[in-house]
């Protein structure tokens, strides 16, 4: 048999022929960086269990979870990159790549929809703590856990339409028209709730006005919230972007490739910068560094503020006025457990 009868010309695409230089490229190079993030995974999950001892149990259990939809993940992947090159190159024995596709998508589906629901279920844990602390945040405590319960549920159903309509594909080049609709649906809601996520966290973060040690945390706590919602919904969108350029080939894959990367190291990042923010809330506060308005001042030069420390203030816990210390105090607590 001639081989040139079965292995399809490079960089030549004909109708329903997929363009195999660009596949072979994207399916590499996706893979190669997946593979590159893989380790990154497997680096900050060692020094989360051999730092982090002091953990709970449940908190052990979630990075564990993590790490094992992560290395499924990448286990498929490998998979549907070999029997993928095989298929190009006119390999008559090589399996389907629709099953691992399949497989893949479903990983990919249920560790992001894991994270997400790790990051709703602190938004929710927050919300109780607030309400418990004081009454006036009952209202916007309710408004936050209304959120939580709806972006919860159009989440999972995304998920449920996207694996039910996943089993049906029969070919990894070129999807019915029926699921095209689901692929912009399941990345598009992705990056739209990825940013709803990150927004409330810094909504609620910034409403506190804590101490000087809690502010730069805060502040910290903000930035990363930021970076880890616009990453994934950046990766998101490109995925959807490059399937709608060149729906032929598999651009799109070398993206999805590394997708759940980007979670499971922004779940196992925040875990490990527990510990640094610990030992920031425990250091010491230099009296050197203090701002000068609560050093002893003549009566007539001191602005019109309250001080904690005075006699003359009411309680930091008393109903009549609200504390810097009361908003922050959840957070100063959830990094020291």
């Amino acid at each position: 048999m001639n081989s040139t009868t079965t292995i399809p010309a490079l960089g030549q695409s004909g109708q329903g022929l997929p363009d195999v230089r660009a596949t072979l490229a994207a399916a590499f190079f996706g893979f190669s960086a997946g593979a590159i993030l893989y380790g990154i995974t497997i680096r900050q999950a060692f020094q989360y269990y051999t730092t982090c001892t002091e953990d709970s149990k449940w908190r052990k259990f979630v990075i564990a979870i993590v790490c094992l939809l992560d290395t499924i993940h990448l286990i498929f992947s490998m998979y549907l990159v070999y029997t993928l090159i095989l298929q190009l190159v006119g390999y008559p024995f090589a399996g389907p790549t629709t099953l691992s596709l399949k497989a893949l998508g479903s990983a990919q589906t249920f560790l992001i929809l894991f994270v997400q629901g790790f990051y709703l279920s602190q938004i929710w844990k927050l919300s109780e703590n607030l309400q418990f602390l004081t009454r006036r945040f009952s209202h916007a405590v309710h408004q936050r856990q209304f959120f939580v319960i709806f972006i919860a549920v159009f989440a999972i159903a995304v998920a449920v339409v996207f694996l039910s309509q996943l089993q049906k594909i029969n070919s990894a080049f070129s999807f019915a028209a029926g699921f095209e609709y689901v692929v912009y649906l399941g990345f598009g809601a992705t990056a739209v709730i990825d940013c709803a996520i990150a927004a409330a966290m810094c909504l609620m973060l910034n409403k506190g006005n804590g101490g000087l040690k809690t502010e730069s945390i805060v502040e910290s706590l903000i930035q990363y919230f930021i970076g880890s919602g616009l990453i994934t919904s950046f990766a998101a969108i490109l995925c959807i972007t490059l399937y709608v350029a060149q729906p032929n080939t598999l651009l799109y894959l070398g993206m999805e490739l590394s997708v759940t990367r980007l979670y499971a190291n922004s779940v196992l990042a925040m875990f490990n910068a527990r510990s640094r923010l610990r030992k920031r809330l425990n250091e010491s506060v230099d009296l050197n560094h203090v701002p000068s308005f609560i050093h002893f001042r003549h009566p007539e030069s001191t602005p019109q503020t309250i001080s904690l420390l005075s006699p003359t203030a009411s309680s930091p816990f008393s109903p009549g006025q609200e504390t810097k210390y009361s908003k922050n105090s959840e957070w100063s607590e959830s990094f020291r457990s």
